[in-house]
């Protein structure tokens, strides 16, 4: 309960009076009394008028004699702490009752309450009902109203959840009496009546009227203070009220509020069609029973938005994965359609972009996705965008029907790119009964709109049916399209910097290719005069000997090869920087050895000694996994195939989550100021002069490491030879 005040124009004040179960005594801060209700007469021995004005502590030890101390340290600690309640039992004259002391900014009430006797055999168990609400999870409020209804000896239980209009809803209901009308499922519109009863259901959280049609006992003041008696328990409903539920055949009624995330989200209604009186202490037990249900109902969503959230996040960790690998932002997205739509819970999909149009499950041109985002950006200058009429409103205009869909909700992404998102929903008839005339929906006068009355007995009731348009988007579907916009909008950073980087790439692959050009031009400039000398010789000399002209072609051939090779590296290097991978599970043992006597042949190293050990799966691409080997494997073979017993060791170990090779060889090695730049392209040591190559070999194997996450390291010494460690992450 909230002890504030409904500081409304319709505020409720003494001239509603309470109810006759009830006494009440008002006073204000100099400890005087104020007002009394006109039945304090019962006890009081002289008229109600004489104690007006009167000090309150005389009073209480003239009546309440024996509770002068628990009565004082009430009314202090309320004086004290205006949001402090104070619970006693009194005796009042010859009455038993239940005192409630509670204040306001201005005043103190001290409440009386009448102990009445219940006849209902009232036996609630927590455990049971906890029990309940765990096994029916997706079934809370059916099972509250269904309990409640068997422990408290109320005719009817109701429970009324307001929508985001502020209409009612009747979402349960459980019926004992055959008189009482069930109306589950039927709306309430938001009229003046649900008004007052929310605001006193803020304040006070739950009402009980004993009979609704019984007497209104008066408050009598001093006619200077108007105490309000919102916070007040036992007042009498008011006649607005009372004429409502009385149309309704109940003449009993205790409403619970149930507070959601603190707001009023609705309430519980224990009704009876004649006068009912329940004890104070079984109304406090269903109003537990009643937070206990809104306690594993506020759980219960708690984990269903919880799920819905997990299941957002797997999806943008898979958007994220697909963009990084395919770097293609619309053919992803459009790929991913059917769960775009599933969060968006829509029907289809529209990717509106500045020069294309993709589209998932709907066949519409560009022309006419153009003219609808136009047309939402003449509604609306913000990011998002929904209506579920929107077709109905503006098809004509467009030249859209609603047999395709209804509503649509937008995204706008990017404005310099013109980016969009659509969803289109189909259209869905909706229909509602009312059970109170709809005034301000009739008022509106929709065309898609259709009212109709049907003659009742007792209720107004009103059917109507909602046509060209959609269901609405709700606030889980709108944090999904808050974090698709912001993924997207992140993507197109990510693709910004990746297009710098490609193009710092392309910079500094030009620079090593002009570097390299000088380099070759030079290079090129031994193998092409062989040939030309050689080609000289035999045109000039046709009658030379058969020696010296094959001696010519061979030399010829060998610069041909030359040649060959380095075109041959050239290409291999461009093709590093854009190979698509196809990762796998590649087992070395398979083509290692292949490689190793291709080298021995390439080399003239038949008489290497090659050692294998254990050659570990790795997980990779297997083509540029194989040209590793290769360059590392033929640069072993290269610079010892001259020593006088060449010997290579191959071998993998297992260490934790990686795969670690290790090649070794006892070539010539290389001096340890340069391990430091040797992956440079085109670099060429200064001990390997008299090896062919380009010094394009380790910077391929440099590049093939990167891509793959492979760690490489290099140990070596001039005339010693070379140890190479692959470390490989272990995915398999």
């Amino acid at each position: 309960m909230n002890n504030q005040e409904i500081v409304e124009d319709d505020q409720l004040y003494l001239s509603e009076g309470i109810q006759e179960h009830g006494f009440l005594l008002i006073i204000n801060h100099d400890y005087s009394l104020v007002a009394l209700s006109e039945n304090c007469s019962d006890w009081l021995t002289n008229p109600v008028n004489h104690y007006i004005g009167s000090n309150i502590w005389k009073f209480i030890a003239t009546y309440f004699p024996n509770y002068q101390e628990n009565l004082k340290k009430g009314i202090d600690e309320v004086f004290e702490d205006s949001d402090e309640r104070v619970w006693m039992e009194v005796e009042v004259g010859p009455f038993g009752c239940y005192l409630n002391v509670y204040g306001t900014s201005k005043y103190i009430y001290l409440e009386f309450e009448k102990k009445a006797i219940d006849q209902n055999v009232f036996f609630p168990k927590i455990e049971v009902f906890n029990n309940l609400l765990v096994k029916n999870k997706d079934r809370i409020w059916e099972v509250t109203s269904a309990y409640i209804s068997k422990i408290s000896g109320f005719d009817r239980i109701r429970v009324f959840a307001y929508d985001k209009d502020n209409n009612g809803l009747i979402i349960a209901e459980n019926i004992k009496h055959p008189d009482l009308e069930g109306i589950l499922g039927c709306y309430y519109p938001y009229t003046d009546v649900f008004r007052l009863a929310r605001n006193i259901h803020v304040v006070n959280y739950s009402r009980y009227t004993a009979q609704i049609n019984g007497p209104t006992i008066k408050i009598i003041s001093n006619g200077v203070d108007h105490p309000n008696l919102s916070q007040t328990s036992v007042r009498m409903v008011s006649p607005i009220h009372a004429a409502y539920m009385l149309k309704d055949g109940v003449n009993s009624n205790l409403s619970v509020s149930i507070i959601v995330d603190g707001g009023l989200w609705g309430y519980v209604f224990c009704q009876s069609k004649d006068a009912k009186k329940v004890n104070l202490l079984k109304r406090e037990a269903l109003v537990y029973f009643v937070q206990m249900a809104v306690n594993q109902y506020v759980e219960n969503q708690d984990l269903k938005d919880r799920k819905f959230y997990e299941e957002i996040r797997d999806f943008e960790l898979l958007l994220k994965e697909k963009l990084l690998v395919q770097n293609d932002l619309y053919k992803v997205l459009n790929d991913l359609g059917d769960r775009l739509c599933y969060f968006a819970k829509a029907d289809a999909m529209a990717i509106l972009s500045k020069d294309e149009l993709h589209t998932y499950n709907i066949s519409i041109g560009k022309r006419k996705v153009d003219a609808i985002v136009d047309q939402i950006r003449k509604v609306e200058k913000g990011s998002y965008f929904t209506d579920e009429e929107f077709v109905f409103k503006y098809g004509k205009k467009l030249g859209l029907e609603t047999e395709r869909f209804a509503g649509i909700s937008a995204i706008c992404v990017d404005e310099k790119e013109s980016l969009a998102f659509l969803f289109f929903r189909k259209e869905k008839i909706q229909k509602r009964k009312w059970v109170e005339k709809p005034e301000e929906l009739i008022a509106e006068g929709k065309p898609n709109v259709q009212f109709v009355h049907e003659e009742h007995p007792y209720l107004d009731v009103w059917h109507q049916t909602t046509y060209h348009a959609s269901e609405k988007w709700t606030d889980m579907e709108f944090f999904f399209f808050k974090r698709l916009r912001e993924i997207v909008l992140v993507s197109f950073r990510m693709l910004a910097e990746e297009i710098q980087k490609l193009n710092l790439e392309v910079l500094n692959l030009n620079t090593a290719l002009d570097n390299y050009a000088n380099t070759v031009s030079h290079d090129l400039k031994n193998p092409l005069s062989a040939i030309n000398l050689s080609v000289q010789m035999m045109m000039q000399k046709p009658d030379m000997s058969e020696v010296l002209r094959m001696k010519m072609l061979k030399n010829t051939k060998e610069a041909v090869n030359i040649i060959n090779e380095m075109l041959r590296t050239i290409h291999e290097f461009s093709k590093v920087k854009g190979y698509d991978y196809k990762m796998e599970s590649v087992y070395t043992q398979d083509f290692i050895p292949q490689i190793v006597d291709f080298s021995k042949l390439r080399y003239a190293a038949d008489h290497a000694e090659v050692e294998f050990g254990n050659l570990f799966p790795l997980h990779g691409e297997k083509t540029i996994i194989y040209q590793l080997f290769q360059n590392l494997i033929g640069n072993a073979m290269k610079y010892s195939a001259k020593t006088a017993s060449p010997k290579i060791k191959i071998y993998s170990e297992l260490e934790n989550e990686f795969v670690r090779y290790h090649i070794i060889d006892n070539g010539i090695g290389m001096a340890k100021e340069e391990l430091s730049n040797v992956f440079d392209s085109f670099k060429r040591l200064s001990n390997a002069t008299e090896f062919e190559g380009t010094g394009l070999g380790l910077s391929i194997v440099k590049r093939i490491a990167e891509r793959l996450h492979v760690k490489v390291q290099v140990d070596s010494e001039i005339g010693l030879g070379t140890a190479i460690q692959l470390t490989f992450p272990n995915d398999n």
